[in-house]
């Protein structure tokens, strides 16, 4: 069987990268709101890309290039939440694994290389469109996703899904119009799922 795990937010702590860089614009004297004004003016009718975000600060505030190379930095830390990487040998065992995520190819291309997981997976799929109207077999495949709108849609679908609702989530506190099996990382998802010797 077909698993198809979510990147942001399932994989990699996305709120603790954009937290890392809302630090690093601060300690340049760029406040959390005038990033937030860049964006919305940046991204309006765009995917979120950080490059483009970067290069726009950079170029409108007339920072160093310390300011480009404390940001490059946040691309060799590793952001994957901790469970994942001993689960994902667990994981590949039993299921042709598949990374499917939403956003800025070239942006997410960036963040998965930076977590040197492309090994586990058969495919990586990075899509900048809604995830459940690709060329995928939703009814006869097992998706795994934190987002509660991403997974309704799975649901739409005949999928099995599965959500993390991971505390260090954004998406923690919103609760799904579906029934489905939820659990609080990775691990605790192998855990109830196979024999571990």
């Amino acid at each position: 069987m077909k698993l198809y795990l979510d990147f942001d937010g399932t994989l990699f702590n996305t709120d603790k990268f954009y937290q890392d860089y809302l630090t690093i614009c601060l300690k340049n004297n760029i406040m959390k709101e005038e990033v937030e004004n860049a964006k919305k003016k940046l991204f309006q009718n765009h995917l979120f890309n950080l490059d483009t975000l970067t290069n726009y600060l950079y170029k409108t505030y007339k920072l160093t290039n310390n300011f480009l190379l404390e940001i490059n930095k946040l691309y060799q830390n590793n952001y994957l939440f901790p469970d994942v990487l001993n689960n994902l040998k667990i994981l590949v065992q039993k299921y042709d694994l598949c990374l499917l995520t939403y956003g800025d190819t070239s942006f997410q291309k960036k963040k998965i290389e930076s977590t040197k997981i492309e090994n586990y997976f058969k495919k990586i799929i990075i899509s900048e469109t809604d995830k459940s109207k690709l060329n995928i077999d939703y009814e006869h495949s097992l998706f795994i996703d934190n987002n509660p709108k991403e997974i309704e849609k799975f649901f739409k679908k005949k999928a099995q899904v599965i959500r993390l609702r991971r505390k260090e989530d954004k998406y923690f506190k919103d609760d799904l119009s579906v029934d489905c099996l939820e659990y609080e990382n990775l691990e605790e998802f192998v855990k109830n799922n196979f024999k571990i010797n």
